[in-house]
């Protein structure tokens, strides 16, 4: 069982910071392909604490109901 967390960060095109993770290595390099390809800066990052850390926007993609609310479309 894969425990490394698979995290991205990015600054929309709305101005906020956005954080997204994910279960797996291929959905989240599909996102960060759609970010960059909209001219976006995205990064990986290790770890990220709600309590810590700062984000305009946390979504844990490897929840259908968060799956269901976000889209990409409406940030890039």
């Amino acid at each position: 069982m894969e425990t490394e967390r698979k995290i991205i960060k990015f600054g929309a095109s709305t101005g906020f910071t956005v954080v997204l993770e994910f279960g797996s290595d291929a959905e989240m390099l599909e996102y960060r392909n759609k970010i960059e390809n909209a001219g976006l800066k995205c990064e990986a990052i290790n770890s990220f604490n709600m309590n810590f850390d700062e984000a305009d926007l946390f979504m844990d993609m490897r929840s259908l109901e968060c799956r269901e609310q976000f889209d990409i479309e409406d940030w890039i």
